[in-house]
């Protein structure tokens, strides 16, 4: 009896003792993030009420004016979509905020609508069940938060926010970051406001608030995941191991604008194959819808996140996180010429749009050549410039000693997408067959959707 009292004492022990260790486990916010697979991206500002991209500073609050506003409606158009967090644009680059600041007053409480906006997307989708995610601009136009006038009380001012928005709305997952460290704009850069100087701070008040920073590098000493952006040719390469995040739009800009109503969208399939490709590439898969002028997702927006959810699957969840290696790693590069050792052929394979290749002046037969070291299949390349100068381009595979055509075309711009059927090949090429001026070319990337 004794034995079998001391046997119940011990395997209760043992079960209080491993729900202890079960409970102390600590969950790695980077890999609970990735299994998130899917997310809403939410551009809704006062860009939005001027056609701008990016809003001038010193509008008038009153101009922003949405007379139906509806953040159930949003929430529930991304839970159709099978989308699992939400990261939402609290301020933009031109400063204004949806929130009511208590350090300006350029912000929705000055507007005629009357509400705190980031507490109801909150609310709204954290009813459906959606992680919540908040996008924050460190460049502010309005206040002057910019390169060369960076000082302690304008990053005072920028804590400030930060504390707001993550002491006032519950837990936030992540906190996309713009503006600084940017190729774009005039945002700060990592030397006059280091990386840790907000992440810390952050981090003091929400350790495991995932520092996102959209600066399209991918160092991990400045953002804690990578956010490729993919409007402007930077996307998840074929061999990623960097926790990351592709951000592409389901209209055709960030904010809406006018007619958009009656816009094509995204295609669906389009939208399958880039998250399952991301998905598998340890990416996650962040797709921008935008509000309308009077709050409210337009009906096509709404139609086509529903097709999307009835056709997305996500694959099992990840158990750990792949050893980090450097993107192309088993990737040669060549080209006909350089123009300097600043642009050099292996810039279009970093996946760093602040490198770019520029082939030299008085190269009459410009092209660049991608050697994977073995043969790989792909049907799809994306490219992108910085300065743009190519006016007609080909790429092509090299088949049993023959260049064979993928794709051609007229401008590359800052985003090139073409599909092809799959081609097994170790080379691939661009040849740039006419230039307006000396083209800056910022990535190639190939993959198989």
């Amino acid at each position: 009896m004794l034995k079998k009292s001391i046997l119940i004492v011990f395997s209760i022990a043992l079960i209080s003792c491993s729900s202890k260790v079960e409970k102390d486990k600590v969950v790695d916010p980077v890999l609970s993030f990735l299994n998130l697979n899917f997310g809403m991206f939410i551009h809704y500002n006062m860009g939005t009420y001027h056609a701008e991209q990016w809003a001038k500073p010193n509008h008038d609050p009153k101009s922003f004016a949405p007379t139906n506003l509806d953040c159930n409606q949003w929430a529930k158009a991304a839970k159709s979509a099978k989308m699992n967090y939400a990261v939402f644009t609290t301020k933009h680059h031109d400063g204004f905020c949806l929130w009511d600041t208590k350090v300006t007053d350029y912000d929705i409480a000055s507007s005629l609508y009357n509400g705190d906006i980031v507490k109801e997307y909150v609310d709204a989708f954290r009813k459906e069940d959606i992680k919540i995610g908040l996008y924050f601009s460190v460049w502010d136009r309005q206040h002057k938060i910019e390169n060369g006038n960076i000082n302690p009380d304008n990053i005072q001012f920028t804590k400030d926010q930060l504390t707001e928005l993550l002491t006032n709305y519950g837990e936030v997952i992540c906190i996309v970051i713009d503006g600084w460290g940017s190729k774009w704009g005039r945002g700060p850069n990592f030397e006059e406001l280091p990386f840790n100087v907000l992440a810390d701070h952050i981090h003091s008040i929400q350790p495991n608030c995932l520092v996102i920073n959209h600066s399209c590098k991918t160092d991990l000493n400045v953002t804690q995941l990578v956010h490729y952006e993919a409007t402007h040719g930077q996307h998840c390469p074929f061999d990623n191991t960097l926790p990351s995040q592709q951000g592409p739009t389901l209209q055709s800009t960030w904010f809406w604008e006018k007619g958009y109503e009656n816009q094509e969208l995204k295609s669906v399939a389009s939208v399958v194959k880039e998250l399952n490709f991301a998905n598998s590439h340890y990416s996650n898969y962040l797709l921008n819808a935008a509000p309308n002028d009077k709050g409210l997702m337009d009906e096509n927006v709404v139609n086509r996140l529903k097709e999307i959810g009835e056709t997305v699957s996500f694959p099992k969840p990840l158990v750990a996180l792949p050893k980090i290696e450097k993107p192309h790693k088993n990737v040669k590069v060549i080209a006909s010429s350089s123009s300097s050792e600043e642009f050099k052929p292996e810039n279009v394979i970093d996946c760093d749009l602040f490198t770019r290749w520029q082939f030299a002046e008085g190269d009459e037969n410009p092209w660049i050549e991608l050697d994977f070291g073995k043969p790989e299949t792909f049907n799809q390349v994306i490219c992108g410039e910085f300065k743009k100068g190519v006016e007609k381009f080909k790429i092509e595979a090299l088949i049993h000693g023959d260049w064979k055509l993928l794709a051609e075309g007229n401008r590359i711009t800052n985003n090139f997408n073409a599909s092809f059927n799959d081609v097994t090949a170790q080379k691939y090429r661009l040849t740039v067959l006419e230039s307006s001026q000396l083209p800056r070319i910022a990535e190639i990337t190939f993959v198989k959707y």
